[in-house]
């Protein structure tokens, strides 16, 4: 019987197992490795906890290796994987944005979806189990190492690196599937932390910590606009964080030039609009001051933040505070790090695979999801792109296999 290991039980893991019992059935044993406790941890803090699983603007939307990305979308886009998640019993639903959602904005109702289907195909699951090391046998197969409790040694036809990346360890993704692969010459391009909070210069944000404030986030190369992005933005003690602010931490992450941070504190006024308000307000009201001005549309905070910053500087006037409001530049100086993360940057480089995610340099081996160097904002595209190369990889896997059975015949 053809055997199958599979390494690691995020989405791309675990629906590479599903489908593939589902196609082969007793024809294929598949064997699934966790190195926590439980399958899927780091689904089950997706979005939330409520687990934004795609979007039906997947293509249309800023993914990293696009060209990729798009074929593998182009093969299973949205309608395909919404089918899929109903045919395992999974009801879903779209917000607003266009976001596709579980019915009951759970992820917990798709991580215990994905257990009773592992269970009903025969999936053998070892959790707290990791692997340490992978040998290529003469026989043209793989034996693999781990700390399981029994000391677990597998022999197997075929491998599925699905360990994700380096973001969020604590969930699981530690990035020791980039430094198995590495052993075998596999070509890992630079990691970095994606979808995560920044951390800016103190002086920008004194008195703000714990503040929301809608904004539109802009990045710039000199004069160069190169992202732009309506959003709400959390304040902190030592930076910014909000959907926005992790959507531009990974275009800062793969720039090669250091970038500027700008945010439109009232995007909803044009700046010359915003003037010809504050001029009128003062014609209508000699009397009225500066800190009444600013308190009408800025939060108590944020207006005594900009007001007591151009008194200090000897620049309080009408035109000075709309330029500052719709001009807040603030110095990056880094991120969170890998543990406040949510995706990571780089990963195995796309020209080591084939379009059907096998490694060109092994045999039978393959790597999706986030183990891959694609990556995408946030919005559900990281989670479709791992489902998709999960089904993806089944189906090259079968085509295999049916392949051999027609040569044997």
């Amino acid at each position: 019987m053809t055997k199958v290991v599979v390494i690691g039980a995020g989405p791309a893991g675990i629906m590479a197992s599903i489908c593939l019992k589902e196609k082969l059935k007793d024809r294929i044993e598949v064997i699934l490795l966790e190195k926590k406790n439980q399958i899927g941890k780091k689904l089950l803090a997706s979005g939330n906890g409520k687990c934004n699983l795609s979007s039906a603007q997947v293509l249309q939307k800023h993914i990293y290796n696009n060209e990729f990305a798009t074929h593998v979308f182009s093969q299973y886009s949205n309608q395909n994987l919404k089918q899929t998640l109903f045919n395992l019993g999974l009801f879903t639903k779209e917000d607003l944005h266009l976001r596709t959602y579980p019915i009951t904005e759970s992820a917990k109702t798709v991580v215990e979806l994905f257990k009773i289907q592992l269970k009903r195909y025969h999936v053998k699951v070892y959790e707290n189990t990791e692997v340490i090391k992978v040998e290529k046998t003469k026989k043209q197969t793989y034996q693999i190492y781990t700390t399981h409790k029994d000391r677990l040694t597998l022999m197997c036809d075929y491998i599925i690196f699905a360990t994700g990346g380096k973001s969020t360890p604590k969930l699981g993704s530690n990035g020791e599937g980039y430094e198995l692969l590495s052993t075998m010459h596999i070509d890992i391009t630079p990691l970095r932390p994606g979808l995560v909070g920044l951390m800016v210069e103190k002086k920008a944000i004194q008195g703000l910590d714990g503040l929301r404030q809608k904004a539109k986030v802009s990045l710039y190369e000199g004069t160069k606009e190169v992202f732009s992005e309506d959003g709400e933005v959390q304040f902190k003690k030592d930076g910014l964080s909000g959907i926005v602010i992790m959507n531009a931490s990974s275009i800062i992450a793969r720039s090669q030039q250091k970038l500027t941070l700008k945010l439109d504190l009232l995007p909803l006024i044009e700046e010359k609009k915003l003037n010809e308000l504050l001029d009128n307000l003062k014609t209508m009201n000699r009397q009225i001051s500066m800190k009444e001005l600013a308190f009408g549309f800025l939060p108590v905070p944020l207006a005594q933040k900009i007001l007591t910053d151009l008194e200090k500087e000897n620049k309080l006037t009408t035109r000075t505070l709309a330029s500052r409001v719709k001009n807040y530049f603030v110095n990056i100086i880094g991120d969170y790090g890998f543990d406040a993360s949510q995706v990571t940057i780089g990963g195995v480089n796309i020209e080591e695979i084939t379009e059907k995610f096998e490694l060109k340099k092994m045999i039978n081996t393959y790597a999706i999801g986030e183990l891959l160097d694609v990556d995408g904002l946030c919005g559900g595209y990281n989670i479709h792109f791992a489902i998709a190369s999960g089904v993806m990889v089944a189906n090259s896997i079968y085509e295999k296999e049916m392949g051999k059975n027609e040569k044997e015949k």
